[in-house]
C-alpha cells in the first residue's frame, strides 16, 4: 500500500502544479484587464476634463454683448480712448450727491482724478500698452468697454472692473490689463484734501 502511495505522489504533485499555473495565469490576465480598464477610464476621464476646460475657456472668451462682423474679419485693430465724455454725462456727474461707500471711496469729487500729462498723455499710454485681442480680430468684433477703477489718496490705481455688460472676445480683459499697468494718477480732491475716488474710463475697440 505504501508503495502505491509513493507512485501516486508525483502524479498528484503534477496535477497540483498544472492547476496552480492555470489559476495564476487567469489571475494575471484579470489583473492586466483591470489595469487596462483603469488606464482607459483615466484616459477617458482626462479627455472629458480637457474637453470641458476647452469648452469653458471658449465660452468665457466668446460670451458678451459684442457681435462678430464678417466684413471686418482680420482687419487692422485700433484702440481709441474717448477723451471727452459727452455733455450729458458731465451734467449727470455734476449733479451727483457726493457719497462715500463702505470702502471709503467717493463716487464723486470736487476735483476729479487725472492722468499725469492730461488726456492726450492718457490716450498715448493706452495705445502704447494695449493689445487688440486676436480672438476679436479673427471674428471682426468691435465694441466699447467702460472700466471703473479707484484712485487712492496717493494716486495709486486699483480694483479695475468692467462697468455694465461684458463685451466678450477678450476685449474686457484687454481693457482691464491696460488699466492695471497704469502709473500713479493725480488723486481726486474734496475741500482741498486728497481722497479715494472712482473714475470711469471708456475704451473703444475699432477695426479699419
Amino acid at each position: 500500500m505504501k508503495k502505491n502511495n509513493t507512485k501516486l505522489l508525483p502524479l498528484i504533485l503534477g496535477i497540483f502544479t498544472v492547476v496552480f499555473a492555470i489559476v495564476s495565469c487567469k489571475s494575471g490576465t484579470d489583473s492586466n484587464a483591470a489595469a487596462a480598464d483603469s488606464i482607459q477610464a483615466k484616459t477617458t476621464a482626462d479627455s472629458i476634463i480637457l474637453v470641458h476646460k476647452d469648452s469653458v475657456k471658449k465660452e468665457m472668451v466668446m460670451q458678451g454683448t459684442a457681435k462678430p462682423n464678417p466684413a471686418k474679419v482680420r482687419g487692422k485693430g485700433v484702440v481709441v480712448f474717448q477723451a471727452d465724455m459727452d455733455k450729458e454725462y458731465e451734467q449727470q456727474y455734476a449733479k451727483m450727491v457726493i457719497e462715500m461707500d463702505k470702502e471709503g471711496i467717493y463716487n464723486r469729487t470736487e476735483i476729479r482724478p487725472s492722468y499725469p500729462g492730461g488726456q492726450k498723455a492718457l490716450a498715448k499710454f493706452i495705445q502704447d500698452n494695449i493689445v487688440y485681442p486676436e480672438n476679436a480680430l479673427e471674428n471682426g468684433v468691435e465694441s466699447s468697454v467702460d472700466v471703473i477703477f479707484a484712485v487712492d489718496e496717493n494716486g495709486k490705481v486699483y480694483t479695475p472692473m468692467v462697468k455694465g455688460d461684458r463685451a466678450g472676445y477678450g476685449l474686457d480683459d484687454a481693457a482691464l490689463n491696460v488699466v492695471s499697468k497704469m502709473p500713479r494718477w493725480n488723486p481726486g480732491q474734496i475741500k482741498g484734501h486728497n481722497v479715494k475716488s472712482y473714475y470711469t474710463l471708456p475704451i473703444s475697440f475699432k477695426i479699419n
